[in-house]
């Protein structure tokens, strides 16, 4: 039984010795443009998915997190701020 792939890859290449030379570079850069996008398209999948698992993790992990009220870097509003003369 004839390997499929090894079928087509023959059969692209044949394909592409029959073009003319500036159609062979035209191919190529296509080609290899069409490569370097989807190569940057799965490193920025693969980038996302491990960027949002660690913040998952590290929400999962810190103590702070069910805690209610302000984060640290947020003033109090005037509904949650202390008495300041003691009552």
């Amino acid at each position: 039984m004839v390997d499929k792939k090894s079928s087509r890859y023959d059969e692209a290449r044949r394909n592409f010795d029959e073009l003319n030379i500036e159609e062979q570079a035209g191919f190529l850069v296509e080609a290899t443009a069409s490569t370097l996008a989807r190569g940057m398209l799965q490193v920025g999948e693969t980038l996302a998915d491990g960027l949002e698992e660690a913040l998952r993790r590290a929400r999962a992990e810190s103590p702070g997190a069910t805690r209610q009220g302000p984060g640290a870097a947020e003033p109090e509003t005037s509904q949650r701020q202390a008495p300041r003369n003691g009552s």
